[in-house]
């Protein structure tokens, strides 16, 4: 009963390290998913797919549902400061880096003022 507590335990604990893993900031995610493989290994955990109550949770995808993010419209333009040297699509002239400009992904870049 007591090692069936402490796995329990070490379970809950690899649940939510593996957890943070996700985190945008490389080295908690890095050392979070470290360390839930060392647990998995001390405690010889098994390590099985979602339990069904899971994909109740907020922020588990669930099937049918997209989980990306909705795509930016394509005529959308985003102003940037250019850090690449390249041309407005409208009038072709050069646009250097440190430049503001104006960006659509497939689009490209075009200077403020320029109208299409």
């Amino acid at each position: 009963m007591v090692e069936s507590a402490a796995a329990d335990r070490a379970a809950e604990k690899v649940r939510k390290l593996v957890a943070m893993s996700a985190s945008p900031h490389l080295e908690e995610a890095r050392t979070s998913a470290f360390l839930a493989c060392r647990l998995i290994r001390e405690h010889g955990l098994q390590v099985s797919g979602q339990p069904p109550s899971a994909a109740s949770e907020p922020g588990f995808p669930m099937a049918g549902v997209p989980h990306r993010q909705p795509t930016a419209d394509p005529h959308c333009f985003r102003r940037i400061r250019v850090r690449h040297p390249g041309h407005c699509r409208c009038c072709g002239n050069p646009i250097t880096p440190g430049e503001w400009a104006l960006w659509c992904r497939g689009n490209g870049l075009r200077h403020p003022l320029c109208t299409p």
